[in-house]
């Protein structure tokens, strides 16, 4: 059922970025939200489930995206494992913990994905300093405000679907 429910966020979650509208005000940038759930599995579950949410939603968007192959992954797996090693330092489940979280993966996606692009020799339109401050500004907005609510939904739908009190009598230390 764990994995059900993964597959299930990273779906919805790519659906949502995709029909979100990008604006020119804000870098044409979408909430991350994919990278957002990879971040709830970094925080709240393994490092292999973090990893396999961060490769399933890295390789469904770089299906979908014009991004290429691998560097959705790699951007994603990167902030997941930065929050799953500092998680018992920093996170501690209250609201001002989730806004932070999400705040540095908005910001740690944009930039690790920035340094493949321009270490792959890609250059896009959107390379452009502006547009650059402008994307890397919204999507630490849109981490900090859309975070709380991927987490909050996302503890909700394991605890309805029981995944949590499955995991907590295997595990109790997880």
């Amino acid at each position: 059922m764990s994995t059900l429910v993964m597959i299930l966020a990273l779906f919805a979650g790519l659906v949502l970025e995709q029909v979100w509208p990008a604006a020119f005000l804000t870098g044409f940038s979408r909430p991350p939200f994919l990278a957002l759930v990879v971040a709830y599995y970094a925080l709240n579950h393994s490092m292999p489930a973090m990893l396999a949410a961060a490769l399933l939603g890295g390789f469904a968007a770089d299906c979908v995206g014009a991004l290429p192959p691998g560097v959705t992954t790699l951007a994603a797996a990167a902030a997941g494992a930065a929050l799953f090693f500092s998680r018992e330092t920093v996170f501690g489940g209250k609201l001002m913990a989730n806004v932070f979280c999400g705040a540095a993966v908005g910001a740690g996606v944009t930039v690790i994905t920035f340094a493949l692009l321009l270490l792959s020799g890609r250059t896009f339109y959107s390379v452009q300093l502006p547009v650059l401050l402008l994307k890397f500004a919204a999507s630490v907005c849109y981490g900090a405000v859309f975070f709380p609510a991927v987490y909050a939904l996302m503890k909700k739908l394991e605890v309805l679907t029981g995944v949590i009190a499955i995991q907590n009598d295997v595990n109790p230390d997880n």
